[in-house]
């Protein structure tokens, strides 16, 4: 399979494209390099705006992966942050539909759920509650406006992610922070009372659930990408501490329109590809510390 992977050096694109090469699948990867990381870049990596893709860029590729966004929650709220991941996102889902290309699987997230109680099914209604969210809402609605416009045989389908954690992430999301709070001596800051619970899922689970897709016949118009689990976030400390032997937590004030529970209702992935057997949760945070020891200095630590 030729596969055109966008936020290829980001932390989910680049371990797919590392799995699909070692899988023998031949991949062009493009990032544009906005987010500073010490994470390894995949080889061959074209440095460019995903905007400047054109219909050339696809010839002769079966499949894109549209990873590419501004994923902060908080920064979206700043001008120009809806704005910015809907424009990439029109662009790509516009040339794939006048190109050659077979299949686009684009990336979206458990935001647009919102405020509901779990577990969130496809099927649940849009809630977005920040621009971020937003902006992946319009997206999905992009892609069903495109569908029908597709020939036959071409598919545009849509993967919803959780809450994915790993050693390479960068430190701007709930498991990074604790692991580099670890590392650094210092206190882990939980935002509110901690009540706030996530579906955390591990990089490699991740991949696992990105391959079985892109090796089925036929993509879903949607579907989750989740651990089927939710941890309150002062679990998720207790858990880290427990993992390095050593912590202490502190409190901030609660993040605006904080969102109470994620959980990913993994029901149509199982009926579709196959259950996935997650590794427990100490087990992953253990591996991910350690890993992640190796590779990456957060601010205050030292060797």
């Amino acid at each position: 399979m030729e596969l055109l992977i966008t936020g290829a050096a980001g932390f989910i694109g680049s371990a797919l494209t590392g799995a699909l090469r070692a899988a023998g699948h031949g991949v062009t990867a493009v990032d544009d390099l906005s987010v500073v990381s010490p994470r390894p870049r995949p080889d061959g990596l074209q440095v460019r705006d995903v905007r400047s893709l054109t219909t050339d860029d696809l010839a002769g590729c079966d499949t894109v992966v549209h990873l590419a966004a501004h994923k902060s929650v908080p920064a979206s709220f700043e001008v120009g942050g809806f704005e910015h991941n809907v424009a990439v996102d029109r662009h790509v889902i516009h040339t794939f539909t006048a190109s050659t290309a077979r299949r686009l699987l684009l990336a979206s997230s458990c935001e647009v759920y919102g405020q509901q109680t779990g577990p969130l099914a496809e099927s649940a209604p849009h809630a977005p509650r920040s621009p971020y969210a937003a902006g992946k809402a319009a997206t999905e609605h992009l892609a069903g406006i495109y569908r029908p416009r597709l020939g036959e045989g071409r598919q545009l389908g849509i993967v919803r992610f959780f809450n994915t954690f790993g050693a390479h992430e960068d430190p701007d999301a709930v498991v990074p922070a604790f692991l580099d709070a670890i590392a650094a001596d210092r206190p882990l800051t939980i935002e509110g009372d901690g009540s706030q619970a996530r579906d955390l899922t591990h990089i490699d689970d991740a991949v696992t659930m990105l391959t079985r897709i892109l090796n089925a016949p036929e993509l879903p118009p949607v579907v989750n990408c989740g651990s089927g689990r939710a941890v309150p976030v002062r679990d998720l400390a207790d858990a880290v501490i427990r993992a390095a032997g050593r912590g202490t937590v502190t409190h901030t004030a609660a993040r605006p329109n904080e969102i109470a529970s994620f959980t990913a209702d993994m029901t149509l992935f199982a009926r579709l590809y196959g259950p996935i057997e997650h590794r427990p949760l100490d087990q992953a945070l253990a591996d991910t510390l350690q890993q992640r020891s190796l590779t990456w200095v957060p601010a205050g630590a030292t060797r």
